[in-house]
């Protein structure tokens, strides 16, 4: 991509464009052309968005509005491909109950930190995560990318595109629970049809991917990316969905709602053109 856009709703069904940020803005240079993947925390009174560039780093700028205007306090990553040994790329952020705040970054590995009170800064070296039974809509045995964490009733969740593993301890171990997208929860005009959605040649990770999917029967979960988030009381996934534009180019948004099992499992989620309600 090339540049970020920040939307805003009072109520998840009407949406206004807020602000475009362009790489620009913020110092990157004229020729930077490689907008990946965000999170966004509020603290203090300040709001911290988090960008990957590319999957080299991931930066972190500061507000004291959900709309900028953003500065870049550190003038370099917060945390980069040397920090990780790898992907430092599609960050997630958690506060948790005590307050620590922690960021999660990178594909097939994950690294997570400690963020220190400025959240600007890691309190500590990275270190990978362990999920037992990994899988994703990759490769076997491979997860993806977009990691995740969320937290509910004490239970952890880290989750890579529509793939989740659920532990006891932020830092894990994590066992693997496998998709919470499955094909008879989606609407018929969202599932992927089997046909190439399109690429060009240098998307050779994604038709190899999107090839596994579809031999394995998994075709739905293909780069569905997304984030979870708590609102009034209610969880909610958002996430990536090419089934409208067919194309990797230009991928839509899809939210909906989610609900979990009396032992914390995440329930399928059902992805329709409804999407979510208006609150009664």
């Amino acid at each position: 991509m090339e540049d970020w856009w920040i939307w805003s709703s009072p109520d998840l069904i009407k949406w206004t464009h807020e602000h475009t940020l362009t790489p620009e803005e913020i110092g990157f240079g004229d020729d930077f052309r490689d907008c990946w993947a965000t999170d966004a925390a509020e603290r203090n009174g300040n709001f911290y968005w988090y960008l990957s560039n590319r999957s080299f780093a991931t930066h972190v700028l500061v507000s004291d509005t959900p709309v900028g205007p953003w500065s870049d306090p550190l003038g370099k990553p917060i945390i980069s491909s040397d920090d990780t040994g790898g992907c430092a790329h599609d960050p997630g952020i958690l506060i948790d109950d005590d307050g620590c705040a922690y960021i999660v970054v990178g594909a097939w590995d994950y690294h997570i930190a400690k963020l220190d009170e400025n959240m600007i800064s890691l309190a500590e070296p990275s270190r990978v995560i362990t999920i037992q039974g990994q899988e994703g809509p990759v490769a076997p045995g491979k997860t993806d990318d977009k990691p995740y964490l969320h937290k509910r009733n004490g239970i952890y969740y880290l989750s890579w595109g529509c793939y989740y593993a659920m532990s006891d301890s932020v830092y894990g171990p994590y066992v693997c629970k496998g998709s919470f997208v499955q094909d008879e929860y989606l609407a018929q005009d969202f599932r992927y049809t089997g046909k190439d959605i399109f690429f060009d040649n240098s998307s050779e990770l994604f038709c190899s991917a999107f090839d596994y999917c579809r031999r394995e029967g998994r075709l739905s979960t293909f780069d569905r990316h997304g984030s979870f988030f708590e609102w009034h009381g209610q969880w909610y996934f958002i996430c990536n969905d090419m089934s409208q534009t067919q194309t990797c180019y230009f991928r839509e948004s899809s939210i909906c709602y989610v609900n979990y099992k009396e032992n914390g499992e995440i329930e399928p989620v059902r992805i329709d053109a409804e999407g979510v309600r208006l609150p009664s």
